[in-house]
């Protein structure tokens, strides 16, 4: 389940709610960037939090789609060469699952 709609996360990526054009393309980082989140922390979010995900891991999802949306070239000018924007992994962890 999506805890995003496009129409939510536009704000946070500086495009306008009435711009269609990227839709497609925003809905598709939204996807990734909460399957990345999920991979990573290792828990099923979905289940463990039915209604709506930890505020630090939702704005960890936005900082990751915007950081996809705005670098969408396999490399792009200042040699970002991170897969998530800095911060992120910090935030998350205090949701992740170590695993014994």
């Amino acid at each position: 389940m999506t805890q995003f709609l496009v129409a939510d996360i536009k704000p946070h990526l500086s495009v306008p709610k009435d711009d269609t054009d990227n839709d497609g393309i925003i809905q598709g980082f939204i996807a990734a960037a909460e399957a990345w989140v999920v991979v990573y922390l290792r828990r099923d979010l979905d289940t463990e939090f039915p209604n709506r995900w930890p505020e630090p891991v939702r704005h960890a999802v936005q900082m990751i789609v915007a950081l996809w949306f705005h670098n969408r070239e396999g490399v792009s000018e200042g040699g970002m060469t991170s897969e998530v924007p800095f911060g992120v992994k910090d935030m998350l962890a205090p949701f992740r699952d170590m695993g014994a």
